[in-house]
This record gives C-alpha cells, structure tokens and sequence, in this order.
C-alpha cells in the first residue's frame, strides 16, 4: 500500500521550508546548518504533531467519532494542536494534563482554554495514570451514548509515523543532491523518531539519526521508536526491521526531568535566537538545540557533513517560563527611562 491510500486530512501547511542558519554554524564549529522549519505547520501555532495529527484524525472521521481524548504535560504542544484539530473537524476535545501543581494559566495550557477543550488536570500523576484516566472517561462516554476516539501521549503510533514518513520524502526533494545528512531531533514520547527512522531508510537512506531525549520513558526510546517504524511499515505493506541497538538517542542533554529546562538548554534557546532569529522552546527544541551544540564541540558529529536539525515547534511553552529565564539568563535588559 502507497502512504496516499491511506486516510489522511490537510490540518497542515506543507511542506515546511528548510532554511539555512550559517551564523549558528559557525558559532558551533560545524560547516553547513539546515533548520526544517515544523515550527511552521500552520494550525494552532504550529509543531510537529500537526503532521502525525492527519492521518489520527482521518481515522476519528472514519470511526465516526464526536469526542477527541488525548494526555500530556502541562505544557504539552500535542494537546495544544489536538484541541485545534479536533476544532478543524468539529469535535469536543477533552485533556488529560499530569504534572507539578501550577498557578497562571499561561503558554499551552492557555491555547487549550481558548480551543475550547475541556481540561482535566491531575497533579503529579505519571503517564500511566493519565492513560488509566483517560480510558475510564472514554468508557463513561461511550455508556452515555458518546463516541470517543483515543490518542496516546505524543500521537506517538504507527498511523501517526506516518507523517514522519512523509516528512521525510519531502525532507529528501529539498536536500536534492545531499544524500547524507546528519538528521537531529527532540524525543519524547517516540512517535517523530519511528517515523523518521523508516522514512530515512526509504526516501534518505544514508542519513544519519540522532534523538536527544527530553524526558524518559517506561522502556528505552530506541526500543519504543523501533516499535512503532515497523509498525508504520508493517501499515504500508512493508516488512522493514529495526534493530534499537543501531537507534541513536542521546539522553545525557534531558535535565533534571521532563518539563523542567536545564541552563544547557536555556543558552541554546538564546544562541539561537540570538544568531539566527529561531525561536526554541524549553521542553524540546531547546533541549534538542543544546544536545546538538553538545555533540558539535565534542567533535561527536561529523562537522562536514550537512546537519539538519529538525525544528518540532513548541514556541508557545516559551511563556510559561519568565521566571527561568530570569533566573538562569539574567533577563532583565529592559532599560526604563524616567519620563518620554
């Protein structure tokens, strides 16, 4: 089976643009910087899920299904672009937010308010709790004559690869000539990873992958990404296999946990923004960001070979965290003067 006969919704702007970014480059010692812009997907302030976001709710249009249940982080940009696709298709979008307490509604969790999804918030809980949550709320729906359609944390599935799958054709027309490039991105639920790993063995196939973990996971992210690309194949007719001994995740750039930056991550979200105008994120692409100036000064990638680092969104977390940058930044550069 082709990847366009399977069910899909435009939800997105694509393709996405690949820019270059020189001064960064020079600044982190290697030769060639490509960004694949999926900060600029479109809906709901853009990101990553948006592409994983068509073929899922393909499915829930399929299914016939009037109620979209999903779970994350506070700050979670998949519940954020969830509650705006659910809006796209005309369906009720109910969230099932874990973590720390919290008091402003701020960044993602306020897009969620304004998409008009429901939020129901349990403090500290782990995935595994959400995911209980979550499926005893879709069990009461379904008794009361509702039709809810299901999404794991992330969209992080084998029919939601596919977008990566996807991402990744596109990704080879723009490079043209360049056949092997160095390919760095944020994981964290896995799901972008699987799908970047089967669409470079198809469309790419001497690239090489590098994740930068965020967070953890109940099992190792090369062993959850392998997973989920041969399932994404195993979709498409294929019977391609992944070894997650030869899956690059790098985790030693995460942090404290998920959800909380490291300073590593908050010089990266600067230097960007500084020498290329890019706007990171403290949960992801900052982190991403931060493990690939890591790797370029330990001489841990090739400097001249093409890097592309894979831009997955996020920007709207950046206002949720004022108070680090003030901390670990000293961002207070704001001049006042007495009178005009």
């Amino acid at each position: 089976m082709h990847i366009e006969d399977i069910p899909r919704l435009s939800l997105g702007t694509l393709p996405t643009p690949v820019t270059e970014a020189p001064r960064l480059a020079l600044e982190i010692g290697i030769r060639r910087l490509l960004i694949k812009r999926d900060d600029l997907t479109g809906l709901g302030l853009g990101g990553n899920k948006v592409r994983k976001l068509e073929f899922l709710m393909a499915e829930a249009v399929a299914e016939k299904a009037d109620v979209i249940l999903t779970d994350g982080g506070p700050q979670s940009n998949h519940a954020r672009l969830t509650a705006a696709a659910a809006k796209v298709i005309g369906r009720d979008a109910v969230l099932f937010l874990g973590g720390p307490r919290f008091d402003a509604m701020d960044g993602n969790l306020l897009l969620d308010i304004i998409f008009g999804a429901e939020v129901r918030f349990i403090p500290d809980a782990t995935v595994g709790q959400m995911e209980n949550a979550m499926a005893a709320a879709a069990m009461e729906l379904r008794l009361s004559g509702r039709r809810p359609y299901v999404i794991p944390i992330g969209g992080s599935t084998p029919l939601g690869a596919l977008g990566y799958v996807e991402a990744m054709r596109e990704l080879a027309e723009q490079l043209g000539d360049e056949k092997n490039p160095q390919i760095v991105l944020a994981v964290g639920s896995g799901g972008t990873l699987g799908g970047v790993l089967l669409g470079t063995r198809l469309f790419i196939p001497d690239a090489r992958v590098i994740g930068i973990a965020v967070g953890r996971a109940s099992k190792p992210f090369q062993n959850i990404s392998s997973e989920i690309a041969e399932g994404a194949a195993e979709i498409l007719g294929l019977s391609e296999k992944f070894d997650p001994e030869q899956v690059e995740v790098k985790e030693e750039f995460l942090g404290p946990r998920y959800g909380v930056p490291s300073e590593e991550a908050i010089q990266a979200i600067l230097l960007s923004a500084r020498k290329e105008g890019l706007v990171l994120d403290p949960v992801y692409t900052g982190k991403a960001m931060a493990g690939l100036i890591g790797l370029a000064r330990e001489g841990a990638i090739d400097p001249d070979r093409t890097t592309v680092f894979l831009h997955t969104g996020g920007s709207p977390a950046l206002f949720a965290f004022e108070e680090v940058f003030r901390q670990m930044a000293n961002v207070n550069e704001i001049r006042w003067e007495t009178e005009a």
